[in-house]
């Protein structure tokens, strides 16, 4: 795909959810990179994620979900929703809650789960995943962690020093119960809202085995591949905004 600068007239309106220990502030390029290219874009920090400082404890799947909503509610006409990795179960849940309002459902190295199904359930079977190898479970505290001498390798093997640098000072111990919640996905809702996967080709937080997996139980109208690691957002930002300025107009 040649990649064009040119601007999308009456473009789409993204928004954008981040996964696990991250924060809005990862999506910073895609955002602008998206905008130049004349569409709209909303962010958000998840509950206990990022600048919001909310207890980890006390974050469920729902009051995910619900940051989600409030910002698809505050926005005129459906969004192309876009789920990072844990970001996955988040966009899905959305999904059921109001299909009206998303036009496109978009897995990046996500998370994409059938009904009944949690994030842990999948995430712990990747033998070969490094993110599985280096989480911290504090239990008491509600939350899990990522061992931060192994994000670089983890998450970033593609970037740049100062990036992972900067990436590790940001990144927050995740709430533990989102986690390990089943999804409740119904086909009337959910399975009414198109959706596609982008993977990462050499991601080593959701091997691209798994990936594969998870599109071949849930199929996806359509997959691009990105030869990069976990973090495209970082690593191939031209590529990622490429990929779904490609996806915003099927």
């Amino acid at each position: 795909m040649t990649r064009s600068n040119e601007r999308d007239e009456g473009g789409k309106h993204f928004v954008l959810v981040h996964g696990a220990w991250h924060g809005a502030w990862c999506w910073a390029t895609t955002a602008r990179l998206l905008v130049a290219r004349g569409h709209r874009v909303t962010t958000l920090d998840l509950p206990s994620h990022g600048a919001d400082e909310t207890s980890p404890a006390s974050v469920t799947l729902a009051d995910y979900a619900a940051r989600v909503l409030a910002a698809l509610d505050a926005i005129d006409g459906p969004v192309v929703l876009v789920g990072h990795s844990m970001g996955g179960i988040v966009v899905s849940t959305v999904a059921e809650a109001r299909p009206s309002k998303i036009e496109k459902l978009v897995y990046v190295a996500a998370f994409l789960l059938p009904n009944g199904t949690s994030m842990l359930d999948v995430a712990l079977h990747d033998a070969d995943s490094m993110a599985t190898l280096n989480l911290v479970v504090r239990p008491d505290e509600g939350v899990v962690d990522i061992n931060r001498d192994a994000v670089g390798e983890v998450f970033y093997a593609d970037c740049r020093r100062e990036v992972v640098d900067h990436a590790r000072t940001l990144l927050k111990p995740n709430p533990l119960a989102p986690l390990a919640t089943p999804l409740v996905l119904s086909r009337a809702s959910y399975g009414s809202v198109r959706r596609f996967y982008v993977s990462c080709a050499k991601d080593r937080a959701i091997t691209l085995a798994t990936q594969r997996l998870m599109v071949t139980e849930m199929p996806c109208e359509a997959v691009h591949e990105l030869y990069t690691d976990h973090s495209p957002f970082f690593s191939q930002p031209d590529r990622l905004d490429d990929v779904l300025v490609e996806l915003a107009r099927a």
